[in-house]
């Protein structure tokens, strides 16, 4: 008798100690889930477990790991209603539960029998898995064997399910760290960006103010020079000089633009509409490139937005991609999706032209940050929007489809029109 219960001892202990290595090597919520089960059946001789975790509204009790599962069984346990069943019993009331044969079980699912009975699973424990005094899931094992589980089995199984609490608790942490930490990597990267945007809009002012006086002069006198009897070769000269200074007043006129600070008159807005009207716009152009346009439209709210801001926005994402492809391929494929997302709209804009580097991609919104050869880019039009985008409370990325070529995404919530918008900062002042 003694040396049985040493042995049982010595047995259990091998069983804590190598779930307890599995779970302590990493901080990864499946991995350590799936480490578990694999330590925990192969040193008990188990070959059917699973766990199961509480989704995140509560309702439901979702699989995240097994062993030994027919493909049947496991279709059956993905998700498991709370409190009904086996499993969902366990995790409701925290009390482990121990039958001998669980094809027979009153309070097996009716949609699990047959696969429990096809399996041959007989004996069957389930115990909660706990962490600081909150129920995460459920820990079971089962048998197809005529043994029944012990109370020290389960005793085990509870002190087991205690680790891999603890281990998922920290996995949890961990994760919410690391989000955290993102969170506040991108809002350092947001305000480093305003920071600049606010310094570059002051400098762009000042130098299109500058410049822009004498241009004036230049092109005035030009236009009195041309009034007379010219040289053949002085009025050729004097064309360059126009030129060149009509270019240099299109590059203030520009900077204007993008220095002026012009808030949003938001109105009802239908952003198929919208895309319409700028499709439209470029048609000619887009014909001329050899441009084919594809446009995919959901059913979408309306939105509060400023429809000239708008159409300014889907006007700099198009003629981006229209560049793209013109030089890559001299035309291609425009496809543009408009589909609900949470409480307002994404817009996507897709081309197959060569996609964007890597290392270009952060920068991608940054002023003046163009790839174009001189003359063809100021670098202007993708602030803009970002500018817009982030006024009207959505955002603005790119990223690189795999298929090839890139894709502008546009999330706009619905908001709301500017007089509720003023009737509550009046509302505040009065109080």
């Amino acid at each position: 008798m003694r040396n049985h219960e040493s042995t049982s001892l010595i047995r259990h202990l091998e069983v804590l100690r190598a779930v307890t290595e599995a779970v302590s090597r990493s901080l990864d919520l499946s991995e350590v889930v799936q480490r578990s089960l694999v330590a925990l059946t192969h040193v008990t001789g188990h070959e059917i477990a699973s766990l199961h975790l509480i989704s995140a509204d509560g309702n439901n009790m979702l699989l995240r790991g097994d062993r030994g599962l027919s493909d049947e069984l496991r279709r059956v346990n993905l998700e498991l209603p709370l409190g009904e069943g086996l499993i969902g019993l366990v995790a409701l009331s925290g009390i482990a539960r121990r039958v001998d044969d669980a094809s027979t079980s009153e309070d097996l699912l009716p949609a699990a029998r047959a696969a429990v009975s096809t399996d041959g699973i007989r004996g069957f424990v389930c115990v909660p898995i706990r962490a600081r005094h909150r129920i995460l899931g459920t820990l079971s094992l089962g048998r197809q064997t005529e043994d029944r589980f012990t109370d020290e089995e389960v005793a085990l199984l509870e002190c087991v399910a205690d680790h891999i609490g603890l281990a998922l608790d920290n996995a949890r942490l961990y994760g919410e760290i690391n989000r955290q930490l993102e969170d506040l990597r991108r809002a350092q990267v947001e305000v480093v960006r305003a920071e600049r945007l606010s310094a570059v809009n002051g400098l762009a002012a000042g130098v299109a103010h500058e410049i822009n006086n004498p241009l004036t002069i230049i092109m005035a006198q030009l236009h009195l020079l041309a009034q007379g009897d010219l040289d053949p070769q002085i009025e050729d000269a004097m064309g360059v000089i126009d030129a060149a200074a009509k270019r240099a007043a299109s590059i203030v006129r520009d900077l204007i633009l993008f220095a002026e600070h012009r808030p949003p008159r938001r109105a009802r807005c239908q952003v198929a509409e919208q895309i319409k009207e700028v499709v439209a716009f470029e048609e000619a152009r887009l014909e001329a490139e050899g441009i084919t346009v594809r446009v995919h439209f959901e059913p979408v709210p309306d939105i509060w937005a400023d429809h000239n801001h708008l159409q300014e926005v889907l006007l700099h994402v198009f003629q981006n991609a229209q560049h793209a492809m013109r030089e890559t391929h001299g035309g291609g494929v425009l496809s543009i999706y408009v589909k609900p997302f949470g409480e307002g709209v994404r817009i996507e804009v897709a081309d197959d032209g060569p996609g964007i580097p890597p290392e270009h991609l952060p920068r991608i919104f940054n002023p003046f940050f163009t790839t174009k050869q001189p003359g063809e880019g100021r670098g202007l039009g993708l602030s803009v929007a970002h500018s817009i985008v982030t006024e009207h409370g959505g955002r603005i990325w790119v990223e690189n489809r795999p298929e090839g070529g890139a894709i502008f995404n546009i999330d706009l919530p619905i908001g709301e029109p500017e007089p509720a918008r003023e009737s509550i900062r009046f509302e505040s002042r009065r109080l």
